[in-house]
């Protein structure tokens, strides 16, 4: 048997004669770009997003630098270059690519010793006078940690930009603070990257904001800040287009679906593997479950579990092979000083095929699978 790490719905019937007969009636309408398919998508995603206003754009990492000029954040936002975003050092490079492309300075948090994330205590002691925001990121689905770091940046008026690429449909239980994932922060950013809880086929994005009057901004800078006849500001050529619009308005008719069907494998997952020698990720209520990530002792652990479970059929991936700090292209926004806990984290952590189109039969097969790759030494 051979199961890849992801496979997407709408490789499979009857999706896909659904979403080839949606793209032909975009395609013989003639409105390729912010047509009825977009403004219908920001609609439904401001309804998920408790009414925030949504604007779609043409990228995830394009959302995520979009947040930061419409907040104001870094000298390409109106702000200073002074700025500093706080951010997690475990994460995707585009969370720093846009702090940096805004005209701000990322500060590398490092992880909690035992998760992929900083704790609220470590992003309250990375804090300096320059600190203006901290972006938070819902890494592999897990979004419960943001309502608390919510409340310590109300209180210490500092703005949070929520990266919910990989959590959007999260939902945290965090007392009078539960909510969907995309709604604590001032901004929200999402990607619709394809492997996402939310995937298009190809690249696509959106913001969700607090403040409508961020929206508006986000409007213009999506479209070179043109709006009447005039150029407003300088802005960019971030567009979503009407057929990725279209697949997306599609999927989230079966999100809640899908997100059941990822909530019932991680349980599967969980139950079975409980009593092996891998770390689990933690069964943390209202995860989204974009990947399923495991922990292995060692990189070398790492390598021969990973090789065990190839021989088998079964894909996996690293996320991520080195903490931000750690590659060249942003060693001179941090210098040489260690992050530990992520360059630990980065050795031994390993993702296992976890997605909706998985079907019974895959699901066990990878359950017996990482079982005997476990029991025999990994």
């Amino acid at each position: 048997m051979k199961i890849p790490l992801f496979r997407p719905a709408a490789s499979a019937e009857p999706m896909a004669t659904r979403l080839a007969q949606a793209l032909a009636a975009v395609l013989r309408s003639g409105t390729y770009i912010l047509g009825p398919q977009v403004q219908a998508l920001e609609a439904r995603l401001s309804a998920l997003l408790h009414g925030r206003e949504t604007v779609a754009v043409g990228s995830g990492s394009e959302a995520l630098l979009l947040a930061f000029k419409s907040l104001g954040i870094g000298s390409a936002g109106g702000g200073d270059a002074l700025d500093e975003v706080l951010m997690p050092t475990y994460t995707f490079v585009a969370c720093a690519e846009a702090v940096l492309g805004a005209g701000a300075r990322p500060v590398f948090v490092d992880s909690a010793p035992d998760d992929f994330l900083p704790t609220l205590a470590h992003f309250r002691n990375a804090r300096a006078p320059r600190t203006r925001a901290i972006l938070a990121v819902g890494l592999f689905g897990d979004p419960n940690g943001l309502p608390e770091l919510a409340a310590y940046c109300r209180d210490e008026k500092l703005l949070l930009v929520e990266d919910v690429a990989q959590c959007l449909g999260a939902r945290a239980s965090d007392g009078i603070a539960a909510g969907n994932a995309g709604t604590w922060g001032d901004a929200a950013a999402m990607s619709f990257y394809p492997t996402k809880t939310l995937g298009a086929a190809g690249d696509a994005g959106a913001l969700a904001f607090r403040d409508p009057l961020h929206a508006s901004k986000a409007r213009l800078l999506r479209n070179h800040g043109y709006h009447d006849g005039q150029h407003h500001c300088l802005g960019h050529n971030s567009r979503m287009d009407e057929l990725q619009a279209c697949l997306l308005n599609a999927a989230l008719d079966d999100f809640p679906d899908h997100i059941a069907r990822r909530r019932a494998i991680a349980a599967r997952y969980l139950s079975a593997w409980a009593d092996l020698p891998i770390r689990l990720p933690p069964d943390s209520p209202g995860h989204a479950w974009n990947y399923f990530v495991v922990r292995l002792p060692g990189p070398r652990e790492r390598e021969t579990f990973a090789a065990r479970l190839a021989a088998s059929g079964i894909a996996t991936r690293i996320y991520y092979e080195q903490p931000l700090h750690r590659h060249e292209a942003l060693q001179p926004w941090h210098g040489n000083g260690a992050l530990p806990h992520s360059e630990t984290l980065a050795g031994c952590s390993l993702a296992l095929p976890l997605y909706p189109m998985l079907d019974d039969e895959e699901i066990e097969y990878i359950i017996g699978a990482v079982r005997r790759a476990a029991a025999t030494g990994a």
